[in-house]
């Protein structure tokens, strides 16, 4: 059974140091493509391209491995019959070399164990090669055959190496880099396969959030400049961000519901009562709140749309969680979610 969202580690947390106090908190949310919720049951067939054997065997791994709040999403019920199949290209992008230029110090002649007597300078000639790839992956219906639907991503490697080109006395002269880089851009069949192949799997694992939903981290933020005179009369206002800001998280969510009590028409207040709700996981009541403080923001007079932007931020996204939420909870996917 689907749960609801819950809070990192069990409890309310913040990032330290961000500019707006708030409340963060993980959260499931659904693919970049909502459709590949319907496919839970899936294949990898053939990736075409140079180290397309290499995006098969990745792609595959990922698939097995992806999970959702600690259960397995994918699931193969009949390998002869998936409900779908992903398939793709691998292309070279580009083949580059960036060389360098740099001067080292080593020693040449030792009077003893650590006792350099003679040093000398060693000029290198660093060349870097780096190798860009983009995969194209696309979902295919089993029964209908039709392309659900179609993402890419890039991915890239590098690798240097460095040889001696020059040899000459030290004379205290400056070492470490010198000379202009030199770019040159080279023959796409010229790229080395083991890099191709390294590039492929670097790309890989950012398809795992178009293929299924994920967890993730959201920030319920709080309104911290008081919005009417009830909130900026009342010190427990101030004093309440104040404990959001210190990391005093259950305090402060306490203070916002004593104050909501006593002010339930101040925007502000139930704002910030709504975010600690959020982040509880309540999304059904936060969305209640927001959408009250949104309402009462509306009607004041004057209100500048900068200081109640967080009410209207947090309607907009608490909308699309609660969204997300719905479309996740309607799947039963054969890997027991």
């Amino acid at each position: 059974m689907m749960r609801q969202l819950v809070l990192l580690a069990g409890v309310l947390m913040a990032a330290a140091g961000c500019a707006t106090p708030g409340y963060d908190y993980a959260a499931r949310a659904a693919p970049n493509y909502a459709e590949a919720l319907n496919y839970t049951d899936v294949s990898v067939g053939r990736f075409r391209g140079p180290a397309g054997d290499v995006a098969e065997a990745e792609f595959q791994a990922m698939i097995d491995t992806t999970q959702l709040e600690g259960r397995y999403w994918f699931a193969v019920m009949d390998p002869a019959r998936p409900q779908g199949t992903y398939e793709g290209d691998v292309f070279i992008t580009g083949f580059n070399r960036q060389t360098s230029f740099r001067r080292e110090r080593r020693c040449d002649k030792y009077k003893g164990l650590f006792n350099c007597e003679r040093h000398v300078v060693f000029e290198m000639r660093c060349p870097k090669d780096i190798v860009d790839v983009n995969v194209r992956v696309t979902l295919v219906d089993f029964t209908t055959g039709r392309h659900v639907f179609t993402s890419e991503h890039g991915g890239a490697t590098e690798r240097e190496d460095c040889y001696d080109v020059a040899q000459y006395p030290d004379t205290d002269q400056s070492t470490g880099p010198f000379g202009e880089m030199i770019h040159e851009t080279l023959p796409l069949r010229d790229a080395p396969i083991g890099m191709i192949a390294d590039a492929v799997a670097a790309a890989i694992p950012a398809f795992r959030y178009d293929i299924a939903p994920y967890m993730t981290t959201l920030r319920a933020e709080i309104v911290e400049k008081p919005l009417v005179p009830e909130e900026a009369g009342d010190a427990r206002f101030a004093a309440a961000v104040k404990a959001t800001r210190r990391g005093e998280y259950i305090g402060a969510c306490a203070q916002w519901q004593e104050l909501a009590r006593i002010y339930p028409r101040a925007p502000g207040i139930l704002h910030n009562l709504a975010a600690c709700t959020e982040a509880r996981g309540d999304l059904e009541k936060a969305h209640l709140l927001y959408a009250q403080a949104a309402e009462i923001a509306r009607s004041i007079p004057l209100l500048r749309d900068k200081d109640a932007k967080p009410i209207f931020d947090a309607l907009g996204r608490i909308s699309q969680g609660r969204y997300e939420n719905s479309l996740i909870d309607q799947v039963r996917g054969p890997g027991g979610y």
